[in-house]
């Protein structure tokens, strides 16, 4: 099994490495790539901290991070096991200082996210798991998630800050005629995922673009705290190092939703 306690440390690094940059980027730092998202120097320092340090930790396993060499997107179907990394996801969070971007460093094996770190070096948290138990470290506190008990007379839905969508607004729309209280969360990067399996919220449903490095880590945190990622289309777990590396519309629900049909009710 991996050492999670040493990507724990190896995302700490990575958020303070980025955080050299937070509050300091001018125009010439930040770039914008062919699918018209934003990327700063922080992702590429911290990027660069993540691979040397798994580099030197674990040389025999492969790593793709969202900012790789095109060779290594190449070679990533052959891998049957590999590190996953987005090195900062938030990247418009990052930029507007919001405090609500992260640092994710997950573990595949398969087509599976066997374990998973989220760091969240503004707020000094990190999440982390494995898919039979996780946690949240708080300064020097470690606490098991999730935190908060369901609470079935409200469904708390949690939804992109800085993505929103069309599809997205209406499927909450749709939860709203449904059911009797429903309340509506907004957070950026990953963090939304950790905060159902904090217990903050229940459902994360997301229909747009995303891809496997911005949810694998937190995957794995909801799944320690008995949750899930689920294709909307299926039901069945999102899966990793698929033939695109496109996630599909996906809900993130905590264990209590898990048996729930969310389009019959």
């Amino acid at each position: 099994m991996i050492d999670l306690d040493l990507l724990v440390n190896i995302v700490e690094k990575a958020g303070e490495e980025a955080m050299r940059f937070h509050g300091d980027l001018s125009k010439t730092d930040i770039e914008i790539k062919s699918d018209d998202t934003p990327v700063t120097k922080a992702d590429f320092a911290a990027h660069k901290l993540i691979i040397s340090l798994l580099e030197t930790h674990f040389p025999e396993i492969p790593r793709l991070s969202e900012e790789s060499s095109q060779d290594v997107f190449d070679k990533r179907l052959y891998f049957d096991r590999y590190f996953l990394i987005d090195p900062i996801d938030g990247t418009k969070e990052f930029i507007k200082i919001s405090g609500e971007f992260t640092v994710n460093i997950a573990y595949i094996e398969g087509h599976q996210v066997i374990a998973g770190v989220v760091g969240l070096p503004a707020k000094n948290e990190v999440f982390f798991g494995t898919r039979k138990e996780s946690f949240v470290k708080r300064d020097a506190e470690i606490l098991k998630l999730p935190l908060e008990p369901f609470d079935k007379r409200c469904l708390r839905v949690v939804s992109s800050k800085s993505h929103p969508n069309k599809e997205t607004d209406q499927y909450i729309l749709n939860l709203r005629n449904k059911f009797e209280k429903v309340e509506s969360l907004q957070f950026g990067s990953s963090l939304k995922i950790c905060k159902v399996a904090e217990g903050v919220a229940d459902l994360n449903p997301r229909l747009g673009g995303t891809s496997e490095w911005d949810i694998a880590a937190a995957h794995a945190v909801l799944l320690g705290a008995g949750g899930n990622i689920l294709e909307i289309e299926s039901g069945k777990e999102v899966l990793y190092n698929k033939e695109s590396l496109l996630n599909p519309h996906y809900e993130a629900r905590r264990k209590e939703l898990l048996g729930f049909n969310f389009i019959k009710s």
